[in-house]
């Protein structure tokens, strides 16, 4: 299922983990299990005559084990679920005190109509001032009714305005830190000498490149590299590609071994690498299943095997397009998962020369690069490797940004949509 049903699934009313029988903090596997088993119960296939309500039961499982099982989607459905709880229980406690204040006033009520009995007094006919007395209890009910509502809604107001100036602040501090970035790059595009910073194709080709895996069967034997360069001249600029040996692994649920194939895409900016990973991410989601090229891709991630380092101030999350690029079993490309590269700004600080080989390995194995002659150009040189460019670096960042941004303004329009669907819920007129 795309993403983007996903998400507009995660605001759903419904509740996922009651339907799938277990608790919220089931793990992965626990919901995979949960669904197979209570599917069985509800699958057209498996039942005699299944009725209508039958198969919509179905769809409910699917929606709600494609929710669950996404990570990202079920922290947005948890949150939604959260605020809706929270919610009903203001509710349910607005409701407790309005009926209490209706049983006191009944036992004000029964109190008035005992005295009048005591001083001999017919029930039967109502004097002007108890029916006066009456209208003033009930006018002070609805007053004191009316006092909470309106209360509430002042709160949620705040809230509102509240949320909305941080998300305003928020923005002008992204802005902020966007126009600082482009005029420290300005200024140091004036004072240092780019030939020597770095930057560009001067960067190794290992950090501007990324690998991607599919399952070389049926469709994915029309695959190539000249069709992974037109998928990915998208993201920017590409210098080289080629592919690398196939191999055979057990991938999917069901451990089916299939062979798997690599290719390696080089690009001329570590920046158009970067953005690759990132927004590759979006495009298998959406495409999964699909028949396009996209859809039989398995996995897009850097060749290194760790993404760059930008820098000890931005304290990025690890990107989520990156998987384990190691497969399983004792032919796995181990080769490729080097350590962490360090990068030196060069230009911004002062450093001595170093004669040591840069701290990061080939693409493959010993027997990958013969059958790949590109390959040997991501051998180490005796030369320590230029950095990326400042530039660069600062486009990295602020391409992390946006993309948490994004993730935040998702989390906050679905709580502010929860919100004014319960404020239009209060505000509707009830009988005292």
């Amino acid at each position: 299922m795309p993403n983007d049903d996903l998400k507009a699934h995660a605001a759903s009313n419904q509740d996922f983990y009651a339907l799938l029988d277990i608790q919220p903090a089931a793990t992965e596997t626990e919901i995979r299990r949960a669904y197979r088993r209570t599917a069985l119960k509800y699958h057209p296939d498996k039942i005699q005559n299944p009725t209508a309500a039958d198969i919509d039961k179905f769809h409910f499982l699917q929606i709600a084990y494609d929710v669950l099982s996404d990570t990202s989607v079920r922290q947005l459905y948890d949150n939604a679920r959260e605020a809706r709880q929270r919610k009903q229980r203001e509710r349910e406690m607005m409701g407790a005190a309005k009926r209490k204040m209706r049983e006191d006033l009944e036992a004000r009520e029964r109190a008035g109509a005992a005295e009048m009995g005591g001083a001999g007094i017919k029930q039967g006919v109502k004097r002007s001032w108890a029916m006066d007395g009456d209208e003033d209890a009930e006018e002070r009910l609805q007053r004191e009714i009316d006092r909470i509502a309106e209360d509430g809604r002042r709160r949620r107001r705040e809230a509102e305005e509240k949320a909305r100036k941080a998300f305003e602040d928020e923005q002008k501090k992204i802005q902020q830190q966007e126009e600082e970035a482009r005029r420290a790059a300005d200024r140091s595009s004036q004072r240092v000498d780019r030939s020597k910073e770095g930057g560009g194709a001067q960067v190794p080709e290992l950090e501007r490149a990324v690998k991607v895996r599919w399952v070389r069967e049926g469709r994915g034997l029309e695959l190539d590299i000249e069709q992974l360069a037109v998928l990915f001249k998208s993201f920017g600029k590409i210098e080289n590609t080629f592919a690398l040996k196939d191999k055979r692994q057990r991938i999917g649920e069901n451990k089916e071994k299939k062979t798997v194939a690599t290719g390696v895409v080089v690009f001329t900016s570590i920046v158009s690498a970067h953005t690759a990973v990132l927004d590759s991410e979006k495009k298998l989601r959406q495409h999964a299943g699909q028949d396009g090229e996209w859809g039989l891709i398995e996995s897009v991630f850097w060749a290194s095997g760790t993404q760059p380092d930008l820098g000890p101030d931005i304290s990025s999350k690890p990107d989520p397009a990156e998987p384990a690029p190691a497969p399983p079993g004792p032919s796995a490309d181990t080769s490729s998962r080097s350590s962490k590269p360090s990068f030196n700004f060069q230009g911004l600080k002062t450093a001595p020369p170093s004669d040591k080989a840069p701290s990061f390995g080939s693409f493959a194995s010993a027997s990958a690069a013969a059958a790949a002659p590109s390959a040997a150009s991501f051998n180490p040189s005796t030369k320590s490797p230029a950095a990326p460019s400042l530039q660069e670096v600062m486009m990295m960042r602020l391409k992390n940004a946006q993309r948490e941004k994004e993730r935040k303004a998702l989390e906050e329009e679905l709580i502010r949509e929860d919100e004014a669907a319960d404020a239009a819920e209060a505000a509707t007129p009830k009988g005292a």
